[in-house]
């Protein structure tokens, strides 16, 4: 292909007027989070397109995807012939998306993606494919293949037959009719494989990116500059990054921390190290558990980091040493100075760590 990938794109034939029509947001698009979280561990960046082309569409530098979302609202199969069977308007299912493949001279390529995804298995009229999650259309039931091909040949009037390279059928686990809490649950599992941790207030960053998503979709203008259209109708790898970072618990790294911090300071004491160390221990299932009075405790010391940090010395010693005082003067008497001294240190590296932030 001598065209770029953006001059390709921009020749291409868009669909807003389903946008139009309907004028609100579809659960479907939601998938594309889901597809956008099992995309950022890839090194390559992307931006991922909202309702333009059609459903949801993954660019690269130097390829691109197309995804249809259909929701089956019953238990019964996607039917092959639901996929290829044209409408009144003369388009089918499998052949609106599959004019994607072409150039504007009518040459398939190969290398663009396209799939169509529901929440319900492909019946290929031998085999309901209920056990594979990813199925490629050129390798179902061959008089199945040949149906596909000889109704999109005569749908696309085609001199020649397609290639159905790179064109497959998804089967989602993700709940497309009410997808919320199931892609809470996704955000929380992938922080924790990207990240090693849970993330901070996983509901609310999920409305975040519910949002985004909403804005793009929604936005019915037809764009004549690539860049710009990217820009409207697109979330990108940096974006997802920035919001990101912005969520991860840091609270198991900054009790690592706390750890090591505690064990340089009383390296050669060891009687406090251990009775320090264990106060940590204690404290961690205390405020697991929600007890009030550590809570209070904690709030108390962190308002020192946060609101009344030019108010402390400069040296960690210094600044230990004053919020331990002031947190001794209205202690409960079940506290030990070493529960509130390990209290200070965990405070203390969970603000450098940024647990206290957003």
């Amino acid at each position: 292909m001598d065209l770029s990938i953006s001059e390709h794109y921009m020749s291409l034939p868009f669909d807003l007027a389903g946008s139009r029509s309907k004028n609100r947001f579809r659960n479907e698009m939601l998938w594309g989070l889901k597809k956008m979280l099992d995309l950022y561990s890839q090194e390559q960046d992307f931006t991922m397109i909202f309702d333009y082309s059609c459903d949801i569409e993954v660019h690269r530098e130097d390829s691109l995807e197309f995804y249809q979302v259909k929701t089956q609202n019953n238990n019964d199969a996607y039917k092959v012939n639901k996929l290829i069977n044209p409408n009144k308007s003369g388009d089918s299912i499998l052949g609106k998306l599959y004019r994607l493949k072409f150039t504007k001279d009518f040459v398939e390529l190969d290398d663009t993606i396209l799939g169509l995804v529901s929440n319900a298995p492909l019946d290929d009229g031998k085999t309901v494919h209920k056990t594979i999650e990813k199925l490629n259309l050129a390798e179902i039931d061959n008089d199945a293949v040949e149906n596909i091909k000889l109704k999109l040949k005569t749908e696309l009037r085609l001199d020649n037959d397609i290639n159905l390279i790179n064109t497959n059928f998804e089967r989602t686990g993700i709940n497309l009719i009410q997808p919320d809490e199931s892609l809470v649950g996704e955000i929380v599992f992938f922080f924790e494989r990207t990240y090693d941790s849970e993330p901070k207030k996983a509901a609310m960053l999920f409305r975040i990116l519910k949002q985004e998503i909403e804005n793009k979709a929604s936005y019915e203008f037809k764009l004549a500059e690539y860049e710009e259209l990217l820009s409207k109708k697109g979330i990108n790898k940096g974006f997802l990054s920035n919001l990101f970072h912005k969520y991860i618990d840091n609270t198991d790294i900054a009790l690592e921390k706390a750890k090591n911090f505690i064990q340089d300071r009383y390296h050669s004491k060891y009687k406090k190290r251990i009775a320090i160390m264990r106060s940590l221990t204690q404290l961690l299932g205390q405020l697991s558990s929600h007890n009030e009075i550590i809570k209070q405790l904690e709030e108390k010391a962190m308002t020192w980091f946060v609101n009344r940090l030019d108010d402390l010395p400069d040296d960690e010693d210094g600044i230990i040493q004053v919020i331990i005082e002031s947190l001794c003067e209205e202690k409960p008497i079940e506290i030990t100075i070493y529960d509130i001294e390990a209290l200070v240190i965990l405070v203390m590296k969970k603000f450098e760590e940024g647990v206290y932030g957003e």
